[in-house]
């Protein structure tokens, strides 16, 4: 059986070229590039050529023995077959043995291996690849700092453009820390974000590969890894710079203090990397207000809870983590704005009333700027966010415009600018924007979302699976997340699969599925639409479904009266449901209804459209003047 050597020079199965080395499986002129887990089970099903491979065998080769859980497995085959073309039975690439594990069906023929060049014998002490393995392994037990000490490392040939800073290890061994090992990578990201033309991708993702295989996959010239130890009170942080084109280590070291003082450690940190990175020393910039050590723990985890507020309880800790930090702390700046940001959420994870949120967000951020004008270019996402809501569109752009022009922008600040956008109909302005956050925050799951939703819109299938991929496998969710993904499906033809869906998405929001089966059977067989209408007739009454459902059930099933009146509902205060929906392919008719302008109309978009010297095509607008 091959090795895994012999594999990582390249091979073939069937109609696949596989070319380990750059993340590649190409067929013809046809190129896929699976993710780093979906290759590392390739490379295993590949490694027995054809002999079963059993979960557990995954789990060591691919998971490094880590107790894992069957979905992330399924979910890894799952795209595998899918980049392969072998979703639908009988798979002609993996077979699954029932009960026992998968193997290869078709054989695996080695590429030839190449000739070593002169440079690759020729020893190159402290550049090699294996170089790269033992700093590794001595940042995972915690000697990265000695290393450091002891080695002169090579200056960066070339000038540092772009740099993947990788999640930071968190070497205390209890995870109840992980929301000071993130602060201090979200801190130290941002502060890298002030370097004039650094491209910075601040990635969730943990990649098990060389940074060659990282800087290729995320499109960067270098990567940054680190790691912290907390013991006792005392907090150690190290970090490792190496050049993506050939793993050279360029720079590492370590700063440490007392827990109490993380934010000045924070500081020295940014400096001491953005040192390594421009090849010179810089005095540090002042900061606006140094917060009272307890404020800035509660802040921190509150940030935490935030960005993971799609789990149980999350948002309202947030809320309560923030809270407490200006209590602690009234003149800290960003306590406030992460507290507005939560309560502009709060009408998209809990429902309630927008006008209630929006206006204690608004009063919030107005103490902040108060207490702390630094943050007033930031907080304009705020105003923008309730001015969307209040569908003054041009003062909402305008807002958004400020608080994406700073040079260091958070990507939930292009985001929403994103909807505000394809809420009126600038589906491809959209797209810009939700890309731009993207290339900030590539492993999001609320980003790629977007920009699979966007693309959906747009009719661009591909990307839009591409993009929904990422998503699905970063946690993406929310009701136009599911709308949406359950619209694509249905446009290839996957019928019963977004029915699965569907009837899943009910089943977890605590509704009746009752509507689902007829709603479906008739979007397989128009004949059955009558059923289907009664049944979403009767959904509706018990309020079983989301506005956006039925408005898009309706109209696809033909019944657009129906689904006009259902629409109206947007004339209500706040946003109803996502606007941008009645932007999708699939809802044509309802474009095309006597009463859709004069419902643009009443919502400001038309007007808005005219301020802006923009066009309407019949699915987007297009504009001139922006």
């Amino acid at each position: 059986m091959p090795t895994r050597e012999e594999l990582v020079e390249g091979f073939t199965i069937g109609e696949w070229e596989v070319l380990p080395g750059h993340g590649v499986l190409r067929c013809g002129d046809h190129e896929e590039r699976p993710e780093p887990k979906v290759f590392d089970v390739l490379l295993s099903l590949a490694s027995r050529d054809g002999n079963l491979v059993t979960r557990d065998d995954l789990i060591k080769e691919v998971w490094d023995g880590r107790p894992t859980t069957d979905e992330p497995i399924n979910r890894c085959l799952s795209q595998l077959r899918g980049h392969l073309d072998d979703r639908h039975r009988p798979h002609q690439y993996i077979e699954t043995l029932q009960r026992r594990g998968y193997r290869l069906m078709k054989p695996v023929k080695l590429h030839k291996p190449p000739e070593p060049s002169a440079a690759q014998i020729a020893p190159q002490p402290g550049r090699s690849l294996r170089l790269w393995k033992i700093v590794a392994a001595a940042l995972a037990v915690g000697f990265l700092a000695m290393i450091a000490l002891t080695m002169r490392l090579p200056a960066p040939d070339t000038e540092v453009h772009s740099i993947a800073i990788l999640p930071i290890e968190n070497l205390s061994g209890d995870p109840a820390n992980q929301y000071i090992v993130d602060g201090i990578k979200n801190v130290l990201a941002r502060r890298l974000a002030e370097i004039p033309g650094l491209v910075i991708k601040n990635t969730r993702v943990r990649y098990d590969d060389e940074p060659s295989r990282i800087a290729e996959l995320l499109d960067v010239d270098s990567v940054l890894s680190g790691a912290v130890q907390l013991q006792g009170s005392t907090l150690k942080v190290t970090y490792l710079l190496s050049r993506g084109i050939d793993n050279v280590t360029f720079g590492s070291g370590e700063v440490d203090g007392d827990l109490a003082g993380i934010f000045a450690l924070q500081e020295r940190l940014a400096t001491a990397v953005r040192d390594k990175l421009t090849g010179s020393e810089q005095a540090a910039q002042p900061r606006a207000h140094t917060p009272n050590s307890d404020a800035y723990n509660r802040y921190m985890r509150g940030i935490y809870a935030l960005e993971h507020r799609g789990e149980a309880d999350n948002l309202e800790q947030a809320i309560e983590l923030f809270q407490d930090s200006i209590r602690l702390d009234e003149k800290f700046g960003p306590a406030y704005l992460s507290l507005a940001t939560a309560y502009a959420l709060l009408p998209y994870y809990r429902n309630l009333p927008v006008i209630e949120t929006d206006r204690a967000a608004i009063q919030t951020v107005e103490k902040g700027i108060a207490m702390d004008d630094s943050i007033s270019e930031a907080a304009a996402a705020i105003y923008g966010s309730a001015l969307h809501q209040q569908k003054r569109w041009s003062a909402s752009e305008a807002a958004y415009r400020r608080a994406v022009s700073p040079r260091v922008v958070d990507s939930n600040a292009l985001n929403w600018y994103s909807r505000m956008l394809s809420s009126v109909g600038r589906l491809d302005d959209a797209l810009a924007q939700a890309l731009a956050a993207e290339a900030i925050d590539p492993d999001s799951g609320v980003v790629n979302s977007r920009v699979a939703i966007v693309y959906t819109w747009l009719g661009n299938s591909e990307k839009a699976h591409e993009f929904f991929r990422r998503a699905n496998n970063l946690g993406g969710k929310g009701p136009m997340h599911l709308l949406a993904y359950s619209l694509l499906l249905i446009r290839d033809g996957k019928i019963a699969e977004a029915q699965e869906m569907a009837e899943t998405s009910a089943r977890m929001a605590g509704e009746s599925p009752a509507w689902i089966h007829p709603v479906f059977a008739a979007f397989a067989d128009p004949s059955l639409r009558e059923p289907a209408l009664q049944a979403l007739s009767e959904a509706s009454a018990d309020d079983a479904f989301e506005p956006e459902v039925e408005v898009t059930a309706r109209t696809m099933l033909g019944d657009v009266d129906a689904a006009m009146q259902v629409a109206r509902q947007l004339e209500k205060p706040g946003e109803w449901f996502q606007m941008d929906l009645l932007f999708a392919p699939e809802l044509r008719a309802l474009r095309e209804h006597p009463d859709f302008m004069p419902l643009l109309e009443r919502l400001g978009v038309v007007d808005y459209w005219q301020e802006t010297g923009c066009t309407f095509d019949g699915q987007k607008a297009t504009c001139t003047g922006n």
